[in-house]
């Protein structure tokens, strides 16, 4: 699960939290660690498996990637914040197995969080889809 150790960058403790809650909800399946309330109701969530409305979507989103997708474990390398608290640049790296085939892949992945009152306006992931698992064939470099 989450990695214990801090990463690279300039945060608060709060921003670090954020990204870990977000961490926990992907990586589990779960809310138990109230990540939901990080987003505001109007927080929109884009990346190339598309666009979600937020607070009232995301939980079914993660759960639909959830019956296609196991042993996911996310690395967090490294949080930058903006002076004044209203930007977060995230890269992580994601490792997943697809349940279809027991392909793996392990994704690095960016992205650029809007914050409005400490809460998630905006979430947009950026990562290279010809190397992820999660659109199509295995690729050539899969981890086994």
């Amino acid at each position: 699960m989450n990695d214990q150790l801090p990463p690279n960058g300039l945060y608060t403790d709060e921003q670090l939290a954020l990204v870990r809650r977000q961490i926990a909800l992907w990586e589990t399946n779960s809310d138990d660690v109230n990540a939901t309330a990080d987003w505001l109701a109007d927080g929109l969530l884009t990346a190339p498996r598309g666009v979600r409305v937020a607070t009232a979507e995301i939980l079914g989103v993660i759960a639909g990637w959830h019956r296609e997708f196991r042993d996911l474990h996310v690395s967090l390398q490294s949080l930058v914040a903006s002076a004044d608290g209203t930007w977060l640049a995230i890269e992580w790296t994601w490792d997943v197995t697809r349940k279809s085939d027991g392909a793996r892949s392990l994704t690095p992945d960016a992205i650029i969080v809007q914050l409005r009152d400490g809460k998630i306006l905006q979430w947009r992931e950026y990562f290279d889809t010809f190397g992820s698992v999660e659109f199509g064939s295995a690729p050539s470099a899969a981890i086994t």
